[in-house]
């Protein structure tokens, strides 16, 4: 897939390629410009759209990560229902075996009582079919008065000790039938709660299980997203790659146009030149001395010991010594063909004259014309110092005929 997105830019690039760079012209970047105003725009549009998409994504991931929680919550939810309803059912069995035990034991009290009251009614009985005269047989075998009433108080506690025992086991009867029945109405709650439980449960699961069917439709949506976003930064990245492209045929766009415009320029130059030494060219060599104000030689044209090496040498112009910023005019009608730095030299100006004369001011400190300008007789064109390989504050002077330099002292006055 890599391979086929690689192909189809360098398809792209080729046909960009095809349509600009061989018809590089004057106004060429202005088609290049447009391209790329257009490709800019594209990238914003992709970089929107990656934007979107991302946010998408995220926004999804956030939504299952929250369906997720809540899942986590129900899965609790449904265990500790679990746990309640097995703690409920435990409580339901228990309840049914006290039911169970406490009706046993309400059978077993009901028939104590049955017998106990059997036994007293026997007794009853018995007493009756003897009448009176039973328990006055008992009291009058007292020995003693003393014995006679022991018989008596003791006639009188069976009677009691009867009847209490017999209102214990009622009593005891009803407590455990009144246990039965509270037991009894406990189990019904007990089973509505049981159910209600489950219900809630069985809901929960339902709902979770319906959770489980939602996460994976959003598993498979967030892949789409997925898919889409990276779908989207591939995107943007070729047209990045393809920008990029654009703009470096634009800067050799413009680097053409510019070498252009230079050299037109350079042509329209040399033309007004070329019309500006035509009217030079009937310039018969007079020229005015170059600093007004100091006239002495220190150094004439021709053979010398150099200041600086101190070896024979040809001096090549004259040297006039000044002060620092002393004004140096031009010694005719000329154009400037340089303006600047010239090695040994130092700050240096050239004049061109016409009619092959030229002439060359030299060390200066300032230079005041710039290339291509026109200049006339005694102008101020720069300022005596002593730049480049000199030994003190001095003009150096030449005078070139047709690039040669000559003596410039017979130049003087003619």
């Amino acid at each position: 897939m890599k391979i086929k997105k690689v192909l189809a830019f360098l398809i792209v690039f080729t046909i960009i390629a095809a349509t600009f760079l061989p018809t590089i012209e004057i106004d060429a970047s202005a088609e290049i410009r447009r391209q790329l105003n257009q490709l800019q725009q594209e990238r914003n549009q992709a970089r929107q759209q990656v934007q979107e998409a991302e946010n998408a994504l995220t926004g999804m991931r956030a939504e299952i990560d929250d369906l997720l929680q809540m899942m986590r919550e129900y899965s609790q939810r449904t265990m500790d229902l679990s746990a309640d309803l097995a703690e409920i059912e435990l409580t339901l069995h228990e309840t049914e075996l006290l039911i169970a035990y406490y009706e046993l034991m309400l059978e077993q009290a009901g028939a104590d009582r049955d017998a106990h009251e059997k036994l007293f009614h026997a007794r009853i009985r018995a007493m009756h079919e003897q009448g009176p005269v039973g328990y006055l047989n008992v009291l009058l075998q007292a020995t003693s008065f003393t014995d006679f009433l022991v018989r008596l108080e003791h006639v009188r506690d069976i009677a009691q000790f009867d009847q209490g025992v017999l209102d214990g086991m009622m009593a005891a009867e009803e407590r455990v039938a009144d246990t039965v029945a509270e037991l009894s109405g406990l189990h019904p709650s007990l089973l509505r709660l049981q159910n209600e439980v489950e219900d809630a449960r069985d809901a929960i699961q339902e709902a979770y299980e319906a959770m489980e069917v939602i996460l994976l439709i959003m598993r498979e949506d967030e892949e789409q997203a997925a898919l889409l976003y990276e779908f989207e930064r591939e995107t943007e990245r070729q047209i990045l790659e393809l920008l990029g492209a654009v703009e470096v045929q634009l800067r050799v766009a413009e680097a053409e146009e510019a070498r252009v415009r230079r050299e037109a320029e350079i042509r329209r130059q040399q033309e007004a030149a070329a019309a500006r030494l035509a009217e030079l060219n009937d310039f018969n060599g007079q020229f005015a001395w170059p600093i007004p104000t100091h006239s002495h030689v220190s150094s004439q044209f021709g053979g010398r010991r150099s200041p600086i090496s101190g070896r024979q040498e040809h001096h090549t112009g004259i040297d006039v010594p000044a002060p620092a910023g002393t004004r140096i005019n031009a010694a005719a009608d000329g154009i400037v063909r340089l303006s600047g730095w010239n090695g040994g030299f130092g700050n240096t100006v050239i004049i061109d004259h016409g009619n092959g004369y030229s002439t060359l001011y030299a060390h200066n400190s300032r230079n005041r014309v710039t290339v291509g300008q026109r200049v006339t007789r005694g102008q101020h064109i720069a300022d005596v110092g002593t730049t480049g390989m000199s030994t003190g504050n001095h003009l150096h002077f030449e005078i070139r005929r047709n690039g040669v330099p000559v003596n410039p002292m017979p130049y003087f006055g003619r």
